[in-house]
């Protein structure tokens, strides 16, 4: 008898773990693991971040995952802290896509150009393509006080932060950022590539642009024109907001996804799956499950 009540479980676990035939694809996502060696403030439980990391990998790993994105700060600071999550991420059997974030570049001056490679990124902001659907990847660090390594960035993010600070914007903050005009023209190649082939889209990056809210990029309403004129644009997937948020414009699902880093044991991260009608989220520890509609 108890041999065939644990038959029964591992049978009824397997199904809770694979991949339904209704799934187009299932991912993985994490927001602001912000690991460093560095005490906790009343918000943030840094050292804590290893663990947490290393239990998200573990069930990870027992679903069928086309890939896994964290949406930017992976580090808090220091350029050492990576060298500590390495091992970790390591065990990730599905493919980790990468994504800047602020905290990221919190590293010595000369050291923030590495960051990027550092991450495993050939490119600061890319696409890729997976059964119907397009997936882009923003640099929101583009322009910025802290990333910007052009002068040509430089001026263009000093003129972009003047202008949000002139108009009093609650997200004219130094640690924000917005993108440059040539990686708003490559978007929108992107996007018409995506309209052409009757793919559907979902956007990642660090920083949000809907709703109004202190942690958007600078320019948010330029990129939420950009996207609002592709009706391949379905959703758009960002951290940076550790308390979470969501928001829906022209029917194009905004979610901010919770911090990782936030609580000393509560962890944050999803599995998302994408059906024909609908996307899931499958939210663990303080994030919560979601169904976002898709229009048919």
């Amino acid at each position: 008898m108890q041999r065939f009540l644990l038959l029964l479980f591992l049978i009824s676990a397997s199904f809770l773990t694979a991949q339904s035939p209704e799934d187009l694809i299932t991912f993985g996502v994490i927001a602001d693991c912000q690991y460093c060696d560095c005490p906790s403030t009343t918000q943030r439980f840094y050292r804590n971040s290893p663990d947490k990391l290393q239990a998200c990998i573990a069930e990870f790993n027992k679903h069928d995952l086309a890939f896994a994105v964290h949406l930017g700060d992976y580090i808090d600071k220091d350029f050492a802290s990576f060298d500590t999550l390495q091992p970790i991420i390591d065990q990730l059997q599905a493919p980790l896509k990468q994504v800047l974030g602020n905290h990221d570049f919190s590293v010595a001056e000369p050291l923030k150009p590495k960051v990027p490679k550092r991450m495993g990124l050939k490119r600061r902001y890319y696409s890729f393509q997976q059964q119907g659907w397009r997936f882009i990847a923003l640099d929101g660090n583009d322009l910025s006080t802290f990333a910007s390594f052009s002068k040509r960035k430089q001026r263009e993010a000093s003129q972009l932060l003047t202008e949000v600070q002139s108009a009093e914007k609650v997200n004219a903050k130094t640690w924000n950022g917005g993108l440059s005009m040539k990686q708003l023209k490559w978007l929108d190649k992107e996007l018409r590539k995506a309209d052409r082939k009757g793919e559907k889209v979902i956007l990642f990056c660090h920083f949000p642009i809907h709703p109004v809210d202190p942690h958007n990029l600078w320019n948010d309403h330029i990129i939420q024109q950009v996207l609002a004129a592709h009706p391949s644009v379905k959703a758009y997937f960002n951290g940076h907001n550790h308390a979470g948020a969501y928001g829906e414009k022209d029917g194009i699902h905004y979610l901010t996804f919770k911090g990782m880093v936030d609580t000393p044991d509560q962890t944050s991260y999803s599995i998302i799956r994408i059906k024909k009608d609908r996307i899931l989220v499958q939210g663990f520890g303080r994030q919560e499950d979601l169904e976002l509609r898709l229009d048919k």
